[in-house]
């Protein structure tokens, strides 16, 4: 019996090749593609939520004064977030001035809307309700969807990676600057109906203003 016999069986040696690094040009297309599909599924969820507060104001809710405010800064920084995109997708950033005037009409003309649309009662459980002025949500749903769906289309998957390089000309980008100045639009209206909503509520609260005990007739 020789040595080899006395140690056993050989142990062979199995060398396992992991691919942990991406295929040139893979990786780029894989985080494309994961951002796009994961970007799109927040904002499906942000449309599904304001779809939902649309239907709670013109059905009426309870009134909250946080909630005001932070739905209202969240369709704020979407609103400016993609206005703000199209400087890189080749809009000039001179169209800023006639969005940020728009947007102050919008804000003093939906602030004067507000108080004639929005109507103001205590429930029986003696809360604060409210409901009205859901033309100014459907103006800025409108215009989200819009500029969302424009992006999708022209730009593709890529729209959505904050770098895209992508440079719209021709009738792409006319119809980008048109929605960017209605999506500011809607922008502005959110401003003035929050501003003027939380106005209301403070005379409320003082004791100023008086609110009926039932709903009023729509």
């Amino acid at each position: 019996m020789n040595a080899s016999t006395c140690l056993g069986p050989k142990r062979r040696r199995i060398r396992i090749r992991l691919n942990i690094g991406p295929y040139p040009g893979q990786g780029m297309a894989s985080s494309t593609a994961t951002s796009y599909y994961v970007f799109i599924l927040v904002i499906v969820f942000i449309l599904a939520r304001v779809s939902w507060r649309t239907f709670a104001n013109y059905r009426g809710t309870r009134f909250s004064l946080r909630r005001t405010y932070a739905y209202t800064g969240v369709y704020v920084v979407l609103g400016v977030g993609f206005s703000g995109l199209s400087f890189t997708e080749g809009v000039s950033p001179v169209l800023a001035v006639p969005e940020i005037v728009l947007a102050a009409a919008a804000g003093l003309l939906s602030y004067r809307y507000t108080d004639r649309r929005v109507s103001f009662w205590r429930g029986e459980d003696g809360s604060l309700y409210l409901r009205g002025g859901i033309v100014i949500y459907l103006v800025y749903l409108v215009a989200l969807i819009v500029r969302l769906g424009l992006d999708v289309a022209v730009v593709g998957p890529a729209a959505f990676s904050f770098g895209s390089g992508v440079l719209l000309t021709g009738a792409a980008l006319y119809a980008t600057m048109a929605t960017d100045l209605l999506l500011t639009f809607g922008v502005g209206l959110l401003i003035g109906r929050g501003v003027r909503v939380a106005k209301r509520h403070s005379l409320i609260q003082r004791g100023v203003e008086s609110v009926p005990s039932a709903p009023p007739p729509r």
